[in-house]
């Protein structure tokens, strides 16, 4: 590997001490070589090719029990042919155990990749900012920063490198609670709530269904205020209000408007808490959705998620699916909302993962019992989100699922529900997981290092035989 150690300006860490300068390598392997100087204080690379890559790094001292924030500009040139920079431009951190030592070939606490933002200054060239704080690991002293370029041929100037001793990143705790009120026929339903019974399958009068139903609903959120102190977001299922309904021009509602919604932001209001419920939706274009919707703690509308991928008894009802994943900006954090079907697609979880989302929403009707200890759990363990899942049916659990894939909090009592205290800071570290010997983050990895130019080169109609 060639190297050269260049001198660089870099802002002050506290008490901490800086050990070395900046060094340039070329990937020992790569058949083209890229370059790298320093000019004015700034590192910069050029990549000649997609045949190669190349980094900056260099070490510094950190001082455990504290956060270190990592900060830098990176101006990137590419060239005419390419689309986008994507991740081939990347700063990450390399946290080391001192019982291990520093060097490259043992094995050390974790890796960091650096959240970052991108805007487009003249001539098309991308400003990518880094900007990420990190609670130092049990007692690591030294840590390796680098700066990434590969497979993009690029011109990428970084400036502005901040490494700095700050407080620890504090717990982001969200306490998420998940409804449990039982889908029941509509004649026991009747009878045991209305005091009447309906006939045939009960649903002679839909709307007084609809009514009964959401007093299951009300019930339930008065039992949950009644035991849990300070929700921050309440879920329930997939459109128990109306389920089975063979009048869905009449048991439909408008969101904002209807009777759901109305329930939802009374209780939300009252308690300070979010409410997540999903309905049928009728819009003013006398069009049908499978949407969910939430509402803020103070009662308003947040925003609207339609259900994209529909079942066939969906669509050939005549419901319409929606046309995009949705991802909301609560007031703890990013939450998405994916609904029964949806969510058996991995795609799914992962585009709202690239939205941003920290948080999934799962309301569903019902699945096979093996989906509950599988996909489910598989879901939150390949994105890094921890999810809220609410089932109608009585038979099946409804409940919480950490980023582990574990179910922390489970319900299947009529009325009831699961609660857990979220923290959205908290990252699982997986031994390896691509980094090399250490822990890597899968919340981020799995970002960080995919291929999205790819994906959206493929042409993924199915060959048929």
């Amino acid at each position: 590997m060639r190297c050269m150690k260049i001198a660089v300006a870099v802002a002050a860490m506290g008490a901490s001490s800086f050990a070395g300068d900046w060094e340039f390598f070329n990937a020992q392997y790569s058949p083209d070589k890229s370059a790298g100087r320093e000019a004015d204080g700034a590192l910069e690379m050029s990549v000649p090719s997609r045949r190669t890559c190349c980094w900056w790094e260099r070490e510094f001292t950190v001082v455990p029990g504290n956060g270190v924030r990592f900060r830098a500009k990176a101006e990137v040139s590419l060239d005419a042919a390419e689309k986008a920079l994507y991740n081939d431009l990347m700063m990450f951190v390399t946290w080391y155990d001192p019982s291990k030592g520093n060097r490259k070939d043992v094995r050390f606490y974790q890796r960091d990749f650096m959240r970052y933002t991108d805007a487009t200054a003249a001539g098309g060239k991308v400003v990518r900012t880094f900007d990420d704080t990190f609670a130092v690991p049990a007692d690591c002293n030294t840590i390796r920063v680098e700066f990434i370029a590969k497979w993009h041929v690029m011109k990428a100037r970084i400036s502005d490198v901040s490494i700095k001793t700050v407080d620890a990143p504090k717990p982001r705790k969200v306490r998420c609670v998940v409804g449990n009120p039982w889908q029941k026929p509509p004649s026991a339903l009747l009878k045991s709530i209305a005091g009447k019974g309906g006939a045939g399958d009960g649903w002679s009068d839909p709307v007084a269904v609809r009514t009964c139903r959401l007093r299951q609903i009300e019930d339930t959120l008065t039992n949950i205020f009644a035991n849990v102190e300070h929700p921050d977001i309440i879920l329930f299922a997939e459109v128990f209000a109306d389920t089975g309904s063979p009048r869905l021009d009449l048991t439909s509602e408008r969101i904002p408007g209807g009777p759901s919604f109305a329930l939802a932001s009374k209780y939300a209001r009252a308690h300070r808490c979010y409410i997540a419920m999903n309905i049928h939706e009728r819009t003013d274009m006398d069009t049908y959705h499978n949407s969910t919707f939430i509402v803020d703690r103070e009662g308003r509308h947040v925003g609207t998620y339609r259900k994209v991928t529909l079942t066939s008894g969906e669509y050939m009802a005549g419901l319409v699916p929606g046309d995009d994943f949705g991802v909301f900006d609560l007031d703890f954090g990013r939450v998405g909302c994916l609904t029964c079907w949806d969510n058996w697609f991995s795609e799914s979880a992962k585009y709202i993962r690239r939205k941003g989302a920290e948080l999934l929403l799962f309301p569903l009707a019902g699945c096979n019992p093996d989906h509950i200890d599988i996909s489910f759990p598989a879901r939150a363990i390949d994105t890094g989100i921890p999810s809220l899942v609410a089932i109608r049916q009585g038979h099946l659990v409804s409940g919480i699922i950490d980023r582990d894939g574990r179910w922390i909090a489970t319900t299947m009592e009529d009325n009831g529900f699961a609660v857990a205290d979220i923290d959205l800071n908290a990252r699982k570290r997986t031994f390896w997981l691509s980094v090399g010997p250490g822990g890597g983050d899968p919340y981020e990895l799995y970002i960080d290092e995919s291929r999205p130019e790819l994906y959206e080169r493929q042409d993924l109609r199915l060959p048929r035989r």
